[in-house]
């Protein structure tokens, strides 16, 4: 069973070798095809899958970011609404106790718009 397993590992080592060595030359033949042609090395089918490979890990990166710049946002909105949420309670409390809050019932109101817009 070992030396089947040691074959397979084998054989498969040379194919990815093979890969490698297959991808190496359809670059060289492609960049020499794209100097013999007269264009730009930009226009390298090889290099433009180079770039675009960047280009999608730059994308990754940045959703990511985004996906944790999001989760912040959220934590930061729920925040924010518990705390306006215990303001108008503090006030109305206050204002049940018979203690002077200036302007209650427009403090109260501001409080609850807040609150609906954040939600």
């Amino acid at each position: 069973m070992e030396t089947a397993v040691e074959n397979l590992e084998l054989m498969f080592s040379k194919s990815e070798a093979g890969l490698d060595h297959i991808e190496k030359r359809l670059k060289l033949d492609l960049t020499n095809h794209t100097a013999e042609n007269g264009r730009f090395p930009e226009e390298n089918p090889a290099m433009m899958l180079e770039r675009l490979r960047a280009i999608k890990d730059k994308h990754t990166a940045l959703c990511s970011q985004m996906t944790e710049i999001a989760a912040a946002q959220k934590e930061s909105m729920f925040s924010t609404r518990e705390n306006i949420n215990r303001a108008a309670a503090l006030i109305q409390h206050f204002a049940q106790t018979g203690m002077e809050v200036h302007s209650h019932a427009e403090s109260v109101q501001k409080l609850e718009e807040l609150s609906i817009k954040i939600k």
